[in-house]
């Protein structure tokens, strides 16, 4: 059997493993980033991980031999085709860093090859190889989290665009004028639907007067209150979960009618409010909004992997090349 390393590079941490192709995950393990430290470091943090993933592989019986490559998935400006991280909010100071290589000097004695692309584009890929997506060619998914991400599937496989900035559902622009937003633009769905922003418009409200069991905890908001407050019949926060929907519906209004995808696939801790508050929303904005054509093509689903999505989809870079 073959297998290949997914490592899932994050701001604090590395999340390591080996999987199978058929999307096992074993020897898995999680280090510190050093991300300040700068990418050589982090590169060194991330052959370390691989070197200790293989040693827990070879206690389990596998043979390093049967390593066909080594991926991994990096938040920021991914230039696939040359491993490099050309920007990353999470990385910060990185400018130009050539990851793949600075992996690839460290494990030399390894001669794997080695692939990277956008965190999100590898939750994506996850999806599609293991998780909500599988058997179909045209998806789409956003990850709800501090920021919103995206990527898209396009005849089975990671679509890139000109200058590999493709998948940025983020700065889909909901409100125009609306919300000031991190990109520099306004009004982006990042904007309505990040959880920071999630947090500052319950508060603005509660602020302006309205009613909420949430008013005792405004210094520590988070999403999962607001969620958690929902489902226990708070009504803003039944209301600020729906709005969210809204705005993301309304950008998914926009993909069904660019992309006619099979699927749109909803992740990250926000998603997790669920069916009722978050999901039926989105579907009804799309449903009022969209031509019935692209409208009824576009499946609106949660993801299946959870925080696994990103290190099955990086494994599955190597596998995929």
């Amino acid at each position: 059997m073959e297998y290949s390393i997914g490592i899932d590079l994050g701001g604090t941490d590395i999340k390591a493993g080996l999987l199978s192709e058929s999307g096992e995950i074993s020897c898995r393990l999680v280090m510190p980033t050093d991300a300040d430290a700068g990418g050589k470091v982090v590169a060194s943090r991330i052959a370390e991980a691989v070197l200790r993933v293989i040693e827990k592989a070879k206690t389990a019986g596998i043979d390093a031999r049967d390593l066909v490559g080594i991926g991994i998935g990096s938040p920021g400006l991914i230039i696939a085709q040359t491993g490099v991280v050309h920007f990353s909010p999470n990385l910060e100071g990185w400018a130009d860093v050539p990851l793949a290589d600075y992996v690839k000097a460290e494990l030399a004695e390894l001669e794997l090859p080695i692939f990277i692309d956008n965190d999100v584009n590898a939750m994506t890929l996850g999806e599609l190889s293991h998780g909500a997506g599988v058997g179909l060619k045209n998806i789409v998914c956003l990850t709800l989290g501090t920021g919103v991400g995206g990527g898209v599937v396009i005849d089975g496989k990671v679509y890139h665009g000109s200058g590999n900035t493709a998948g940025e559902l983020g700065h889909t622009v909901v409100i125009p004028d609306g919300r000031f937003c991190g990109c520099g633009n306004q009004g982006c769905l990042e904007a309505y639907a990040g959880a920071r922003h999630i947090v500052e418009r319950t508060i603005q409200k509660i602020e302006s007067g309205r009613r909420s069991s949430l008013t005792h905890c405004l210094s520590d908001l988070t999403p999962k209150r607001i969620s958690e407050a929902a489902q226990t019949g708070d009504e803003l926060a039944v209301e600020i979960l729906a709005e969210t929907g809204r705005y993301i519906g309304i950008a998914l209004t926009s993909v069904a009618h660019i992309l006619n995808p099979q699927m749109a696939i909803i992740g990250g801790g926000i998603a997790e409010a669920g069916e009722k508050l978050l999901f039926e929303p989105i579907r009804a904005e799309v449903s009022k909004r969209a031509m019935d054509i692209p409208a009824k093509t576009m499946r609106i689903v949660k993801a299946q992997l959870g925080n696994d999505a990103g290190l099955v989809g990086a494994a599955m870079l190597a596998f995929q090349a």
